[in-house]
């Protein structure tokens, strides 16, 4: 796990982009994307291939929060985030090898099934999608969630607000009105993709939209909150032994046989990663040949 918070190469990169100490949290790099290598939000991972695999993030590097897998055969994650300053947006693309895909396995409530999460502070402040006052409009974290199912093809939003402003998760103006996000994902069997892009607020407003929100502007060397998590949905019982099925199922909230993520805490930004916007090397600079790749290796150790 990184703990790490900022190293270049001889040079110790400014302090003052973290904010969330005292609290040791992992780092993670998001790598700088070229204008000339934005991916199409499709999922498809050959958009990718041009980064270096020291940018990869896998379930080795996560934490289960929930069960676990028993082998690389039940559960594998890799991942890539990155960022760009052509159009202000965070992206990632997420593979998940399964050995069952489930889809659907209540629908009544199908965050219950194989999903991935994605979770965003962006000011790296410490405020998670459910720790603010559900009674405040402005909201400093929330997330969404990218999944499969038939009962939302589309990213659905969540924060504990919600409700309270008479907001849908299925159709909020963040995730849904096509300005802001973009998902799209690739079903090849035992192995699929998850890919976004987004534009992030800090605040976001739960009812007044874009103009009564804030966007948050990208910079490289910049620090923002953010967690991937990827939840793992078997046929069967669940991690506690419950019966996702049954429509009383998991007062706790939990709902899978396992849930990996990069944070430590699941939903509490006190223990979501850090992640280092890396800078964005010229158009057709290979990222190998960049100190950021070496940098992010020096992390790792």
């Amino acid at each position: 796990m990184r703990k790490v918070l900022a190293l270049s190469l001889g040079v110790l990169v400014a302090s003052s982009a973290i904010a969330q100490e005292p609290a040791e949290v992992p780092l993670f790099f998001a790598v700088g994307i070229p204008a000339g290598n934005l991916p199409t939000i499709d999922g498809d991972n050959s958009d990718w291939a041009w980064v270096d695999r020291s940018f990869e993030v896998t379930i080795d590097d996560m934490n289960p929060l929930v069960g676990g897998a028993d082998d690389a055969d039940d559960l594998f994650v890799d991942l890539v985030v990155g960022w760009s300053d052509t159009d202000n947006r965070v992206r990632a693309m997420v593979h998940v090898h399964d050995n069952e895909l489930v889809v659907d396995k209540n629908p009544a409530c199908t965050f219950r099934d194989d999903n991935c999460e994605v979770h965003f502070d962006p000011d790296n402040g410490g405020g998670g999608p459910y720790s603010a006052p559900n009674d405040q409009d402005l909201q400093p974290a929330y997330q969404m969630c990218l999944s499969f199912s038939e009962q939302f093809p589309r990213v659905q939003m969540y924060n504990g607000a919600l409700g309270n402003f008479e907001q849908d998760a299925l159709d909020f103006w963040w995730t849904h009105s096509g300005d802001f996000v973009s998902a799209g994902h690739v079903n090849q069997g035992q192995e699929y993709y998850y890919e976004f892009s987004a534009e992030l607020f800090d605040p976001i407003s739960m009812s007044g939209g874009p103009d009564a929100s804030s966007r948050f502007t990208l910079a490289a060397e910049q620090t923002i909150g953010m967690s991937i998590s990827v939840d793992d949905a078997d046929l069967g019982l669940n991690a506690n032994g419950n019966d996702p099925m049954a429509e009383d199922c998991c007062p706790d909230g939990f709902y899978w046989q396992g849930q990996y993520s990069m944070a430590e805490q699941f939903m509490n930004t006190g223990g979501m990663p850090d992640i280092f916007l890396t800078p964005i090397a010229d158009a057709g600079t290979a990222v190998e040949s960049s100190s950021w790749a070496q940098v992010k290796k020096i992390s790792d150790l």
